[in-house]
C-alpha cells in the first residue's frame, strides 16, 4: 500500500512518508517567506488544524479513494475487510455496553492508518494542489499529515482556498478546527 501511495500522493504532503518530514515543509515555508520578502510580496498564511482526524474519516470515502486511485484489489480487499462491519463494546463502571458499529475513522496504531489517512486527504485536496510556486500563482499548500499550511498572495485568495479546502475536506469527514486554525500576514514593508 505504501509503495502505491508514494506514486499517488502530491508533493505538498510530507507526513508519514519516507525521506520526508517536517523539516522539508519548514524549509519550503522559510524559502517562500524569503522569496516573497526579496520580491516585496505580501503573503497570507493559514495554519489549518482538523478536529479528531483519525476518528472522523468516513470509511466509505476512504474505500472510494482506494478504488479511484486504482489500488489493486488484492490490497484493497483486506483493508475493506478490516473496516467494514467492525464493532466495538465499551466498558463503563464494570458494565459492558451493547455492541455498536464503527463506520468512521481508521485504527489508530495500525501501521496503515497514516497511509490510509494521507490517501483519503489527498483525494479531497488533489484538485486544490497546483504546480509551480507562490511567486507565479496565488496560492500554495504544504502538508504534514493533517497539519496543513496554506499560503496566498492576497487575503481574498486565501479565503477562497480555505472555503474550498474546508468543503472538500468535509466530503471525507474532516472538519476544520476554528479554535486551532491560525492566520498570519507576512509583509516586507511594515504598514
Amino acid at each position: 500500500m505504501k509503495e502505491y501511495s508514494e506514486e499517488i500522493l502530491g508533493e505538498y504532503q510530507c507526513g508519514f512518508r519516507p525521506q520526508r518530514g517536517t523539516a522539508d515543509q519548514i524549509f519550503v515555508a522559510r524559502q517562500t517567506l524569503e522569496k516573497c520578502y526579496a520580491h516585496d510580496i505580501d503573503l497570507h498564511l493559514l495554519f489549518i488544524d482538523f478536529k479528531i482526524v483519525f476518528d472522523s474519516i468516513h470509511q466509505k470515502k476512504l474505500l472510494e479513494s482506494l478504488v479511484s486511485f486504482r489500488i489493486p484489489k488484492k490490497i484493497e480487499r483486506p483493508v475493506k475487510m478490516t473496516l467494514e462491519g467492525a464493532q466495538a463494546k465499551v466498558l463503563v463502571d464494570g458494565k459492558i455496553s451493547a455492541p455498536f458499529t464503527i463506520d468512521k475513522g481508521v485504527r489508530q496504531g495500525d501501521g496503515l492508518s497514516a497511509t490510509l489517512f494521507n490517501l483519503t486527504l489527498h483525494k479531497a485536496l488533489k484538485n486544490l494542489e497546483k504546480k509551480n510556486t507562490i511567486l507565479n500563482r496565488l496560492t500554495q499548500i504544504c502538508g504534514y499529515a493533517d497539519d496543513i499550511l496554506v499560503t496566498a498572495r492576497s487575503l481574498p485568495a486565501l479565503e477562497a482556498l480555505c472555503i474550498e479546502l474546508s468543503k472538500e475536506a468535509g466530503t471525507v469527514g474532516l472538519v476544520v478546527s476554528s479554535d486551532k486554525t491560525k492566520c498570519m500576514k507576512f509583509s516586507a514593508c511594515p504598514s
